[in-house]
């Protein structure tokens, strides 16, 4: 009898395997949400690098230009110009 009492308490198996998979497919969710969060603030780091490089890239570029030595053209100093 107390078999009894128990068992009609108890969810049934169909329940616990339905509220298993409601909290898989909430936990996907989730993570499918997190991802395209990452993604995006991997996005945002990729191109604030990619401006960084250009930026130190000009940098040395005029760094090179100012330190380069004076080149006589027809008869006047003029620094060279580009790469």
């Amino acid at each position: 009898m107390l078999a009894e009492m128990l068992w009609g308490r108890m969810p049934s198996m169909r329940a616990v395997l339905e509220a298993r998979r409601q909290a898989a497919v909430v936990r996907v969710e989730e993570l499918e949400a997190e991802l395209e969060r990452v993604r995006t603030d991997l996005a945002d780091a990729k191109e604030v690098l990619r401006r960084r490089v250009i930026g130190l890239e000009q940098y040395l570029e005029a760094l090179a230009e100012e330190n380069a030595p004076a080149v006589v053209v027809g008869g006047s100093l003029k620094k060279p110009v580009g790469p």
